[in-house]
């Protein structure tokens, strides 16, 4: 019985050392992939942002594009031009994104009765 105890030990310890140098090898080939899994991870991290705030992103766009074509001064002028000329559009999309920046739990004074 000892005999047989000693062979279960002995190979207990060949498979314990077959797995650390398994997990080595492992952590070796990991580390090339270690810089393009971050970027993916990075890229991911973006998606989910903009998903979650399409309004925000699509206005920063918007405000980015138009300061590059047209500079500070442009844009303010344009910004009050398209004031003047559009205040319905305007307002509504002032309140669009108050709506959508709001509370989304559904709590408001309407629904109280």
């Amino acid at each position: 019985m000892n005999k047989h105890l000693a062979r279960l030990a002995q190979r207990r310890l060949e498979l314990l050392e077959q797995i650390e140098a398994q997990r080595m090898a492992m952590a070796e080939s990991s580390q090339d992939l270690h810089k393009p899994l971050a970027v993916v991870d990075a890229g991911l991290h973006a998606v989910r942002l903009i998903y979650a705030h399409p309004v925000l992103f699509a206005g920063g766009m918007t405000a980015l594009l138009t300061w590059r074509r047209h500079g500070i001064v442009g844009l303010a002028k344009n910004g009050w031009r398209l004031l003047y000329l559009y205040p319905s559009a305007i307002f509504f999309g002032l309140k669009y994104l108050g709506s959508a920046l709001g509370s989304k739990s559904g709590d408001s004074d309407t629904d109280v009765q």
